[in-house]
């Protein structure tokens, strides 16, 4: 079944309950089902690389740092909002895959960082090269290079802003 799109959803609001509807609430609603729609288009992808969408996020989030591309668990959990122990199941999956390694911190044995191994950088490299290639595809769809350069900085400030 295809969602009804969001300008469908939005002129339906505004007859049967105009006071939910503001540019406010219409922007929002947009982010909402741009995420869905990105979503679509990029997790197809990510599973062809044998990824849960979790795991992508915690791969990337490891090779965006400085070598040796390491962060505690901690880091890892409040920089991608997944639960400590929905967090501990996907570092469990990545070690054992060989993706990321965890040693023993020199000072704290009860710390175990997670490091981004030479395997893990190849498969998010290759699979964030294909996201990349995906995303290009569904906003040149819709969007010139100037109209995504101004999305890209609206919502870029407004974030910048928010958190």
């Amino acid at each position: 079944m295809q969602k009804m799109s969001l300008a469908d959803l939005i002129n339906k609001m505004q007859t049967n309950w105009p006071q939910a509807v503001n540019p406010e609430t219409e922007a929002i609603l947009g982010i909402i089902r741009l995420n869905d729609v990105v979503r679509s288009t990029s997790d197809p992808i990510i599973a062809d690389h044998d990824l849960t969408h979790t795991e992508f996020e915690v791969l990337t989030a490891l090779r965006a740092m400085p070598e040796p591309r390491e962060l505690t668990p901690t880091e890892l959990y409040s920089s991608l909002l997944v639960t400590s122990g929905g967090m501990t199941k996907v570092l469990k999956n990545l070690e054992e895959r060989g993706f990321i390694e965890r040693r023993l911190s020199g000072g704290d044995g009860r710390s175990k960082p997670v490091r981004l191994t030479n395997t893990g950088a190849r498969i998010i490299e290759k699979t964030m090269a294909a996201v990349v290639q995906g995303d290009r595809n569904l906003l040149s769809r819709s969007l010139s290079k100037e109209d995504t350069k101004r999305l890209r900085h609206i919502l870029l400030q407004a974030l910048e802003k928010l958190e």
